[in-house]
């Protein structure tokens, strides 16, 4: 609850009109059963048509105003959440966009997606009707007090069925929510093994996978069912057990209310009138409970989201050069990837001189795709520096630095949006005249226009799965496209011919060799013997 007092402090006077309407809203709806002990004792005991007339408008016109303050206490209501919501909307979007790779990469794609989730349960538990719920509350007290100035012993039996009803519930809170912890942690496997199969569906398919993965998924599917099981008997019990009460506590308003009514010390319509008030209070109470329960979850939600938000994040601001000429010096690095056995690189340095070449070879997981990381400022190291200029990479702008780098990771990611977003990612007016001359070259020199010819959709061509449904050349060719939309001194491409037939490693050398005559440093990690002739080795 300490989130829900947090947003309405946001906005004490908001809080307070919030409160107010609530207050006319609950003090509207005792006009129904106040209309039904009047019209039994009084019209009934009289016959007095003005009397009926009368009441009959009273409870109309109490009930439109009781709609009227309803409907603008939920205009007050959903604006307590705007800001808040964009708040939290914006530092999860930050965190994701923002936080360093090493912390980012420890939080599996499963453990992602439970974050979003997390993001929309808070969203939802602060709904307006929810806010109104809590806000109900105090008012209980209204019809308590409505209930004891008819019939002291039936207020006591509401009270008790309340306390009663509340306890049942609040019992099996605990139960539930670790049920439901348990819930968590098989779905979040069961989607990374989705994530897997689905990112992974030539390997299910050449290898014969598919029987380890029916069988991972039945065991997955079948502790999800029984843990659900669980969690829904749990559910119904709380249900009944609050639906028993409320029938027991009718029951009793009747069953002592007319005995009180045979003896003389209560009219038939106050008994009415005091079920319809006792309803009321069980209604109030349980919504209470329903909105209490969710903002619980919402509290589990926002420690997930908290955590995330912790994330060590890159700095939005730094120095900037006003010319970089393109050196490069690793001076005593070392890193090691959190939980491995020992260190990747030790001691690393060297001087990488503006405008010239440096092949980097070797073997399979010797740390040539971490290197070129480190070197474009994506990771950072755990001892030593890496110096721009003289400059250590940490002082930097991050947003400054990557548009020195044109850089092309081995693996090639993209994001779900058009081939001309993507290829434009990095530049800000992508309007403009001259970017359009610059895409068209970049085009050409990525060798993509043939592709591009004979795509119905050409640039605006959608990209999904982060680019896994285009062939692994297209995807190369596309990212050194957008490679050379920036306008850098340090080129670092990680083995930028894997995967491209003889026209795309053509197009890679064309660029390499327009690159250093531009005078541009490169870094490139490759087995090549066409590049590592060409660059000396």
């Amino acid at each position: 609850m300490n989130e829900f007092f947090r947003r309405l402090s946001l906005r004490p006077r908001l809080a307070w009109e919030i409160m107010l309407a609530s207050f006319f809203t609950n003090l509207m709806s005792l006009a129904s059963p106040v209309y039904v002990i009047m019209v039994l004792n009084r019209y009934i005991g009289y016959g007095f048509d003005g009397t009926l007339v009368t009441l009959t408008f009273g409870v109309l016109i109490a009930s439109a105003l009781g709609f009227g303050f309803g409907e603008v206490r939920n205009k007050l209501a959903a604006a307590v959440s705007v800001e808040p919501d964009r708040e939290l909307g914006e530092r999860t979007l930050n965190a994701l966009a923002r936080a360093k790779l090493t912390g980012l990469q420890r939080i599996g794609a499963g453990r992602h997606q439970e974050v979003l989730t997390g993001l929309q349960t808070i969203q939802s538990a602060y709904e307006p009707d929810n806010i109104a719920h809590i806000l109900d509350v105090p008012f209980l007290a209204l019809f308590l007090v409505a209930i004891v100035l008819l019939s002291p012993l039936l207020a006591l039996l509401t009270l008790v069925a309340i306390a009663l009803s509340a306890m049942f519930t609040l019992s099996s809170v605990r139960q539930v929510e670790e049920n439901a912890e348990k819930v968590r942690e098989v779905s979040v496997a069961n989607r990374n093994l989705v994530l897997s199969a689905v990112a992974s569906a030539d390997t299910v398919r050449a290898f014969l996978g598919v029987e380890f993965l029916r069988k991972a998924w039945r065991r997955q599917i079948a502790d999800l069912a029984a843990l659900r099981g669980v969690g829904d008997a749990l559910r119904t019990r709380s249900r009944m057990r609050s639906e028993s009460v409320a029938v027991l506590m009718r029951v009793l308003v009747y069953t002592v209310g007319a005995m009180q009514a045979v003896a003389g010390d209560m009219s038939v319509g106050a008994l009415i009138g005091i079920s319809i008030l006792s309803s009321k209070a069980m209604q109030l109470s349980s919504t209470f409970l329903q909105s209490y329960m969710g903002m619980r979850k919402a509290e589990d939600a926002g420690k997930l989201l908290a955590e995330f938000h912790s994330l060590p994040l890159e700095p939005v601001s730094g120095t900037a050069l006003r010319n970089y000429t393109g050196s490069l010096e690793f001076a005593d690095v070392g890193f090691a990837y959190p939980g491995s056995s020992g260190p990747l690189f030790e001691s690393l340095t060297f001087k990488l001189q503006p405008g010239s070449v440096l092949a980097v070879t070797g073997f399979n997981g010797s740390g040539k795709t971490t290197f070129c990381k480190l070197a474009a400022g994506l990771v950072e190291p755990g001892r030593g520096q890496i110096l721009a200029d003289g400059v250590d990479l940490r002082q930097f702008a991050p947003d400054w630095w990557r548009r020195q780098v044109l850089y092309l990771p081995q693996e090639p990611t993209f994001l779900n949006a058009t081939l001309r977003e993507n290829i434009l990612l990095s530049v800000h007016d992508a309007d403009a005249p001259e970017v359009s001359e610059r895409l068209n070259q970049a085009i050409r020199a990525a060798s993509l226009r043939r592709f591009l010819d004979v795509s119905r959709s050409g640039l605006d061509m959608d990209i999904l799965d982060s680019g896994r449904t285009l062939p692994v050349g297209i995807r190369r060719r596309v990212a050194l496209a957008r490679t050379l939309m920036n306008q850098g001194r340090l080129a670092i491409f990680d083995d930028p011919t894997e995967g491209l037939d003889s026209e795309g490693c053509q197009a890679v050398y064309g660029v390499l060799n327009a690159l250093s005559k531009q005078q541009v440093s490169i870094i490139v990690v490759t087995s090549d013997p066409n590049i590592l002739k060409a660059a000396g080795y």
